[in-house]
């Protein structure tokens, strides 16, 4: 028999989807961490697990106190009937409140207290297991921390297999939470660190073992493809086995619709058709599916059609729809934007001495490379542009910083193309 364990990354208990269509803006809780909290408890029991491990923010802040609470007391007495351990440290986010959480929580013991780190031998409570392993956590001792935890790691680790629980941010030098380095990570010659912070998971394998997690449910349209918790099996001594078990209730997915030749809105339809029945497919091959998935589409290829055309083609965003060949799975669009280009190549286009000539060139440098003086000086006229309107009285109180060079590219890109289609739409009129 294995020792199996479940890693759970980024909790967020608190947070709700947003931008839900109407018919589903009741039910939010469904698609929330606090239903994958459920989910996650239920599949440690399934899988027998010795331990419940929580890599921080298991809350999205001191706010949600009254709300996690009961979550965490149902949730973790479930797993204590069934003989599983609970252990938790603390991130940025829940530095204040995961502690006090888990004082009223029997059967769940916070690691790290304080920011000192601290072990605990893991083993099978049924003995059916002879494999044990050593964890070792560390938490928060306040919001904000600008150096390296691993610099208090103490020298006597115990023995193997060892694993790290830890909340952090990964070769980000400068970082205000907990900034550690990949090699620092590697010379404490653990078998796996299983991190938190970072929302998107890592691969992680057998040979591969240290890396984050990920957030449980996608908290938002940033955070798309497959969620959930992370089973690890240990046998002879070593780490056989990571697998991503994707229970999230929700699952944002990224997809491109390619229209290249497409002439009419009934051609759109069936494109977008043909990839809702793939997604279908790809999902239900799946060993676990999500209850909802939310779309943002790009709509891409070499197309003449109008926004007007592919505007008729596309579904309402108020509401769900079930995926295509009886799938349970609903779906919705979470947004969608246009990215196609002229059937035309640009470098004919920009031969014409006018306005659609003049910007298929603009469009061409913005395709150089990033070394190019033409392409530095439309870049630096935009963002010029951008920064006196961003110091207008009206919008000079919003947070945030200047976008980076790559976005305004994009944009100059993206917002180019859609004038372009237009100006040629009005030609063919």
């Amino acid at each position: 028999m294995t020792l199996k364990l479940l890693a759970v990354g980024d909790l967020h208990l608190g947070h709700r989807p947003t931008r839900l269509p109407d018919d589903l803006a009741q039910r939010s809780d469904d698609f929330s961490p606090a239903t994958a909290w459920r989910r996650t408890v239920d599949l440690a029991i399934r899988e027998h697990v010795a331990a419940v491990l929580l890599a921080g923010d298991v809350a999205e802040s001191s706010h949600d106190y009254f709300e996690a609470l009961p979550r965490l007391q149902a949730g973790i007495a479930d797993l204590a009937s069934a003989g599983i351990q609970t252990f938790a440290v603390s991130g940025n986010h829940d530095v204040n409140v995961l502690p006090q959480l888990l004082e009223r929580v029997p059967g769940a013991r916070l690691l790290g207290r304080d920011g000192q780190w601290e072990s605990v031998r893991l083993s099978d409570p049924s003995g059916e297991s002879s494999d044990s392993a050593t964890l070792w956590g560390w938490s928060f001792p306040t919001d904000r921390v600008n150096t390296s935890p691993l610099a208090q790691l103490p020298a006597d680790r115990g023995t193997g297999p060892l694993l790290g629980l830890l909340h952090c941010d990964r070769d980000q030098a400068g970082s205000p939470y907990a900034p550690v380095t990949s090699d620092e990570l590697r010379g404490a010659r653990f078998d796996a660190w299983l991190l938190g912070h970072i929302h998107q998971p890592d691969p992680l394998t057998p040979t591969r073992p240290t890396g984050y997690l990920g957030t449980v449910v996608g908290l938002d349209a940033g955070e798309a493809g497959p969620r959930g918790p992370w089973l690890i099996e240990i046998s002879s001594g070593r780490i056989q086995r990571f697998d991503q078990r994707t229970i999230a209730p929700m699952r944002w997915e990224r997809m491109d619709i390619d229209l290249s030749d497409a002439t009419t809105s009934e051609e759109v339809t069936q494109r977008l058709s043909d990839a809702l029945a793939a997604l279908a497919t790809r999902l239900g091959d799946d060993r676990e599916q999500p209850d909802l998935v939310a779309l943002r589409l790009r709509l891409i290829g070499e197309c003449d059609l109008t926004e007007a055309d592919i505007r008729a083609a596309m579904p309402e965003t108020d509401r769900s729809l079930g995926l295509p060949g009886g799938s349970s799975i609903q779906w919705y669009i979470e947004s969608w934007r246009i990215d196609t280009r002229p059937v035309t190549p640009l470098t004919r286009l920009a031969e014409r001495d006018d306005q659609p000539g003049l910007l298929a060139r603009r469009l061409l440098i913005l395709q150089r490379d990033a070394d190019d003086a033409d392409r530095r000086a439309l870049l630096e006229a935009a963002t010029q542009h951008l920064q006196s309107a961003a110091t207008r009285s009206r919008w000079e109180q919003l947070p945030g910083r200047p976008p980076e060079t790559d976005i305004v590219a994009e944009w100059l890109r993206e917002s180019g193309q859609n004038a372009l289609r237009a100006m040629l739409a009005q030609e063919r009129d």
